[in-house]
């Protein structure tokens, strides 16, 4: 969805609620088993809501214009699936 801001430019609306996660994680399965298929390297995740949490942010953040993020945290947490 767009909204028009005051000077008339479109602004993307990427802070909308989300007002089914069961959908959410539907897509984001879906979503994954179409990487699997396409890639040679398999990517076999457990979709947990934490995890799709942090997806979603990541995506928002790398969306925006020259969007970059640093993910820190312990071995084995998910930073490089991410």
């Amino acid at each position: 969805m767009v909204k028009e801001s005051e000077n008339s430019n479109p602004i993307p609306d990427i802070y909308c609620e989300l007002s089914d996660l069961n959908l959410l994680k539907d897509k984001m399965e879906e979503s994954l088993e179409y990487y699997n298929q396409i890639n040679r390297v398999k990517m076999n995740l457990v979709l947990f809501m934490a995890a799709i949490e942090t997806i979603v942010k990541v995506i928002r953040i790398i969306r925006q214009p020259n969007g970059n993020a640093l993910l820190v945290g312990v071995g084995g947490s998910g930073r490089k699936s991410a």
